[in-house]
């Protein structure tokens, strides 16, 4: 698989991609948001780590772009949601422990495509290799169809302080009309970020789908590596 290794902001990939992906062209829109976008943003934040049964381990970092924003304290994961997406949620997944905290996810779809967060403190020895591995198997197991995608892929050169990068792509669906997938991972101390995205299996939906998905998790990743864990 080729790579082209690319160190792009989110709205230079968003507006480079207008003229590629229509698709995109409503997101890389830039509208100044109203006071009524903005409580909106904030409201769906707050509504959503109400949700999570732990509000807690959660802040609502939502600013002036009119995204809902969610920070995870332990992780540092920092959860975008456009106001209002159907699917945007956000859970623990570790929240009958005794310590719940450990292991978090979203649904943040941006967008044409559908992504998917996760944060996850693992123990010692468990790399991004192996996470974009375990991630290469459930999409398998989910789709017995699943085969390596062979195409370019655009990635997006991590921030600083990121220890480790991997990726799993693949093309899931019938030959003539494919889906493409797949998980980014990273290492940032003792956590490992994933970011899962499905979209389009035609090749310009993929390159642009790849490179919006890739700064989006570069923003994601440049937050945990400055933020101030508890």
């Amino acid at each position: 698989m080729r790579s082209i290794l690319n160190s792009l902001a989110v709205l230079a990939a968003l507006t480079v991609l207008q003229a590629a992906e229509p698709a995109w062209a409503q997101t890389a829109a830039v509208v100044e948001p109203t006071a009524e976008d903005l409580s909106r943003a904030t409201a769906e934040a707050d509504a959503l780590i109400a949700g999570t049964g732990a509000p807690e381990l959660f802040v609502n970092i939502s600013g002036d772009d009119g995204m809902a924003k969610v920070r995870h304290r332990a992780s540092g994961l920092v959860c975008p949601f456009l106001p209002g997406a159907e699917n945007n949620t956000l859970r623990l997944f570790d929240l009958g422990d005794d310590s719940p905290g450990d292991d978090v996810g979203c649904n943040a779809d941006i967008g044409p495509a559908f992504m998917t967060y996760y944060a996850t403190r693992y123990g010692p020895g468990y790399s991004a290799a192996d996470s974009a591995r375990d991630a290469a198997a459930a999409i398998q197991n989910r789709w017995p169809d699943a085969r390596p995608y062979q195409g370019t892929m655009a990635r997006v050169a991590p921030p600083a302080g990121v220890d480790e990068v991997e990726y799993a792509a693949l093309l899931i669906g019938p030959p003539d009309a494919p889906r493409y997938t797949h998980a980014l991972t990273a290492k940032v101390g003792e956590w490992i970020f994933k970011q899962r995205m499905t979209g389009d299996g035609d090749e310009k939906s993929i390159m642009a789908n790849q490179i919006v998905a890739g700064a989006f998790f570069n923003d994601v990743l440049r937050a945990a590596v400055g933020a101030e864990k508890p």
